[in-house]
């Protein structure tokens, strides 16, 4: 069932007939199991259209009408909070600003009303949650479903953030490390939908990573692929909350950058500068992206990806100076792997890791579909 539903959420609609060709399975098998699932509303059929040989054909796509899913980021300056359909369709947004809260008892106090209204909405309504995804700054220990000691998030060391959302809210529920999150929107909803191998890059109070491989997310023995706000960037550079110095978070992400420009305020009034042409300006800028470059070029030649999405609420300020870093970039990768370079965008911008907390859920029902849809209904 499982590579039933992948091939039909790769292919977005799909005959019965071309799911036999693609996965080898036997028409009744096919038929069975394309019957099962339509009967518990994850896919329907759509209009039938002519065949090449003017045979009609039904085709076969998700099905948007009955379930839903909730997604949480939890960061380190807001909160936010989305609704998917099993298309990926953003139904609703809630967004609330936390630069003035610190630990999970201020989080709460504001996720609790707002999760708890939404998730009576959504079921008076007479649509069934299969799950609640939550993507948070990591590092962390998925078995125990816990929080370790993230940086520049005060407060969160240890905090079993899995059990206390199962708890509040009686969903299943599935924590991820928010730059995983966002790769993993990418890879369900956005532009990895037909790439195996990505790199998701988030910027912005800290810098973190998302490595999808062979469609994957990739963490690594303890947790830690793709944390690439700490590859060391300046040897005998600033110490990090992580505990190197040097880190690419520490020069690279908005407080590193504001914290090396003397007209200090804010990542408005410094891009204001820099247009100006502020010559403290300019020279920060200038070493920002040449630390973006650095540490671009040391993801490429680590990860080898088809792809490295960048993203986060730093990544709008240097969009615009992104053609000079790729020619740059061109010039420093293998000669054969030059033309192949490249760098887009996120998809769903400050709300990439909302978006692929929903994901997560995505993808597990598409791993396990009976055991999810069991869960949820039960």
């Amino acid at each position: 069932m499982s590579e039933v539903l992948e091939k039909i959420w790769q292919h977005q609609q799909i005959s019965r007939v071309e799911l036999v060709e693609h996965t080898g399975l036997t028409s009744g098998t096919i038929t069975n199991l394309t019957h099962e699932l339509i009967e518990r509303n994850v896919i329907r059929e759509f209009e039938a259209i002519s065949g090449n040989v003017g045979r009609r054909r039904v085709m076969l796509g998700f099905d948007p009408g009955q379930y839903r899913i909730i997604g949480l980021d939890i960061g380190r300056a807001t909160v936010e909070i989305v609704v998917v359909d099993l298309h990926g369709n953003v139904l609703r947004t809630i967004e609330r600003d936390m630069s003035d809260k610190a630990g999970p008892d201020d989080y709460f106090a504001v996720i609790d009303p707002l999760l708890s209204e939404l998730k009576n909405d959504i079921e008076k309504a007479g649509y069934t949650i299969l799950g609640l995804g939550a993507g948070v700054p990591g590092p962390m220990d998925y078995g125990a479903g816990k929080l370790l000691d993230p940086p520049n998030f005060p407060g969160w060391q240890g905090y079993p953030l899995r059990s206390v959302l199962e708890e509040k809210f009686s969903l299943v529920t599935m924590i991820e490390d928010d730059a995983r999150t966002s790769a993993m929107a990418e890879r369900w909803y956005g532009l990895g939908r037909t790439i195996q191998d990505l790199v998701f890059i988030t910027m912005g109070i800290g810098i973190g990573g998302g490595v999808v491989s062979g469609g994957k997310i990739v963490r690594g023995t303890n947790g830690l692929c793709g944390q690439v706000g700490h590859m060391t960037i300046v040897i005998d550079g600033n110490m990090c909350d992580c505990g190197n110095r040097g880190c690419w978070e520490t020069v690279g992400s908005i407080p590193g950058i504001l914290s090396r420009w003397p007209g200090g305020g804010s990542m408005d009034r410094f891009a204001e500068a820099v247009r100006a042409g502020d010559p403290d300006a300019v020279r920060c800028m200038e070493d920002t992206l040449g630390y973006l470059e650095t540490a671009l070029i040391n993801v490429f030649n680590l990860y080898d990806p088809e792809l490295v999405v960048l993203g986060g609420r730093l990544y709008p300020y240097l969009a615009d100076y992104m053609a000079p870093v790729q020619r740059h970039l061109r010039s420093r990768l293998y000669a054969f792997a030059k033309d192949r370079l490249r760098i887009e965008p996120s998809t769903f911008g400050t709300s990439q890791s909302a978006v692929g907390a929903a994901a997560l859920v995505f993808g597990f029902l598409l791993s396990e579909p009976v055991r999810l849809l069991s869960l949820a209904e039960a």
